[in-house]
């Protein structure tokens, strides 16, 4: 059995039936043991326990969940594990600037839905070479797919990414320059660790008050009466927490106000989030400010060498 088969796996996402689909096919795939959360906070909770217990599982979460954002919980995965792998199931509509997001801030990989089994073979198969300590034709493959998932990727990134010394690398990458699979670019500028210079590095994103990553985001209601401001929920029936009485004109009674987040650990309400930085190698934790940037060649794919 592979390293990846033995591996437990947790899935958090509110779906049950899609819960099911890919506990049974992950079952399938090899893997024996699979958990299922339908939330953010029992995922956390689970997830927690695990590691916990010396597992470290491969994690499916679904990038909309009813109590916390993928964001928020995946922050708190990394905090515990760093080198944790999470695939997070996007819907399809989502823009290509958004999964990219997503990868950089610490995901693995992303998985469309509808999700397409054929494509979650892909992925656990990736995962599979990459975890190979064997270099060979695979590993050649390893870094085609590496490549063509980005627009762009840097020397650095794909060296670190396989756990390989630069020079190690370099071989392959000639020889998919020769076979005219990839092109190379203008050496790639990108923030690295200052301890350890890995530029494996993952936004962590907080509470500003509390400085918690336990957090939501929702549609705040102010009341112009009494001055309450809070979430949309509070107000049962369309009347204020706070004063009780009712909200009735739009721009006279109240306003919304979209895209805040409720911190569900202080109670803070907030516009903007505190972000940091986290190494997926070292664990070392820094701001922006204290970042190494550090450059090294780039590369992209040929889309129509294929």
């Amino acid at each position: 059995m592979s390293v990846v088969e033995e591996r437990e796996v947790l899935i958090i996402e509110d779906s049950p039936a899609v819960g099911i689909l890919l506990k049974e096919f992950l079952t399938k795939l090899g893997f024996k043991k699979i958990h299922h959360c339908q939330n953010g906070k029992t995922g956390i909770e689970v997830f927690t326990e695990m590691v916990s217990s010396g597992k470290i599982p491969l994690v499916f979460l679904d990038y909309n969940l009813p109590d916390m954002t993928a964001y928020s919980i995946m922050s708190q995965l990394l905090n515990i594990r760093p080198d944790v792998k999470v695939i997070i199931e996007t819907a399809r509509e989502r823009s290509e600037e958004t999964i990219k997001d997503v990868i950089a801030q610490g995901a693995y990989q992303y998985l469309g839905k509808p999700i397409r089994l054929e494509k979650l073979k892909e992925i656990i198969d990736t995962l599979r070479i990459e975890e190979s300590q064997s270099i060979d034709k695979d590993e050649l493959e390893n870094i085609v797919k590496m490549i063509s998932s980005t627009t762009q990727i840097s020397l650095l990134r794909i060296s670190q990414y396989l756990d390989r010394k630069t020079d190690e690398v370099m071989p392959f990458l000639n020889q998919l320059l020769k076979d005219k699979k990839i092109i190379k670019i203008n050496d790639i500028k990108e923030a690295g660790c200052a301890r350890c210079d890995s530029v494996r590095i993952a936004q962590t994103f907080h509470c500003p008050k509390c400085k918690g990553s336990n957090f939501k985001q929702d549609k705040i209601i102010e009341h112009y009466k009494c001055g309450n401001v809070s979430v949309a929920d509070s107000y049962k029936d369309d009347k204020c927490p706070k004063c009780h009485e009712p909200i009735k004109v739009f721009g006279v009674d109240y306003r919304v106000q979209d895209n805040f987040y409720i911190c569900n650990d202080c109670g803070d309400i907030f516009s903007e989030i505190l972000t940091n930085y986290l190494c997926l190698k070292c664990n070392n934790r820094f701001t922006l400010e204290m970042a190494k940037m550090v450059s090294s060649p780039g590369f992209s794919f040929l889309k129509s060498s294929f």
